[in-house]
């Protein structure tokens, strides 16, 4: 969790007063959660506060060593320390217990990972502008990375599936979907609920599909949807957290293809984060801009603008694409667009 200045800490930040210590030490936080996760700390505290000598000894741990683990994620908001006795927050209550429909407990090997693993070659994806493996390849030849990687898209999506389904179009006879790159199918199946009569297919890698969520009118298909055959007969596709890691060749291929894929006024719903529709504040910016370099050393790709994405829209042969920022959905924003409907000749007088 992001500690917030005191007035006079702003200024000193400010200032240049103090050395830029908090980006180390955020990275430290990163693996004291991941720690605690896998201790059972914040499980230990789900039925109520305790002591540090009794979550120490409930979990077989180092009495001080533990207290030292446990202030730091009072301090970090992770926590609540109250007359010696230790409390979840609102925040671990809701991201690292087990059981929460939004639990990360799963996810936190990914964390790790990317810690660990991925962003160390920060150096060298910034000096050829390409990632050393990228993140698909990594996660489909490993698949503990790849659980992990989908519980932690899943947690996301969790939230933001129901607010997301809302706010797509989808037309009034619509029967089938395709969700590309859909792994945890969570989208897909917000759908299916609120549409009875459409049924979907997800199209991914066969280890994102080990993680799918189960539905009756739900299909897995397994194959890569850069180069394998997506069909047709589509009225609505679904790409979410897709293009962030294709580049513009990449993105501008597949786009014509989901557009070749569907019937004329099918929908197609992209699902990203988009550079130039920021919620105000500067921790929005910072985030879209280490979001950038995280797609880059990751996977070779990029944060985009919204009207970048229009544009390939457009290109790909979409028509009126338009942004939306469903409620409750703050990290994946909508670009929706409509192939063209076929002209229908009036009858004659």
């Amino acid at each position: 969790m992001p500690l917030f200045y005191n007035p006079l800490e702003a200024a000193a930040h400010r200032l240049s007063l103090v050395p830029p210590m908090f980006d180390y030490f955020g990275a430290l936080g990163v693996h004291a959660i991941v720690a605690a996760a896998r201790l059972g700390l914040f499980d230990a505290l789900r039925d109520g506060p305790l002591t540090g000598d009794e979550l120490a000894a409930a979990r077989g741990l180092d009495g001080r060593a533990a207290r030292v683990l446990l202030d730091s994620l009072a301090a970090l908001g992770y926590l609540r320390r109250r007359r010696g006795r230790y409390a979840l927050t609102r925040a671990s209550r809701r991201w690292l217990v087990t059981g929460s429909a939004t639990s990360l407990l799963e996810g936190l090997t990914f964390w790790e990972r990317t810690a660990c693993v991925i962003w160390p070659e920060t150096e060298k994806a910034v000096r050829d502008g390409t990632p050393p493996v990228p993140l698909y390849t990594l996660t489909e030849q490993d698949p503990e990375l790849s659980r992990s990687f989908q519980a932690w898209t899943a947690a996301l999506a969790g939230q933001q599936a129901p607010a997301a389904a809302r706010a797509i179009p989808v037309p009034r006879h619509a029967r089938r979907l395709l969700d590309v790159g859909g792994g945890h199918a969570l989208y897909s199946v917000a759908l299916l609920r609120r549409h009875p009569a459409l049924r979907a297919t997800v199209l991914d890698l066969p280890q994102a599909l080990l993680s799918a969520a189960e539905h009756p009118r739900l299909t897995l298909r397994a194959g890569s949807f850069l180069d394998g055959d997506l069909g047709d007969g589509y009225d609505v596709v679904l790409l979410f957290n897709v293009i962030h890691l294709l580049d513009d060749a990449e993105t501008a291929a597949l786009l014509r293809r989901v557009s070749a894929a569907l019937n004329p006024g099918g929908v197609v719903a992209i699902g990203d984060q988009f550079g130039d529709r920021l919620l105000p504040g500067r921790a929005s910016r910072g985030l879209m801009r280490l979001l950038d370099l995280n797609y880059l050393v990751a996977g070779g790709g990029r944060v985009r603008a919204f009207s970048q994405v229009a544009d390939l829209l457009r290109e790909a042969g979409f028509e009126r694409p338009r942004h939306r920022r469903p409620w409750r959905s703050p990290v994946t924003q909508l670009a929706l667009a409509r192939t063209p409907s076929r002209h229908v000749p009036r009858p004659a007088s």
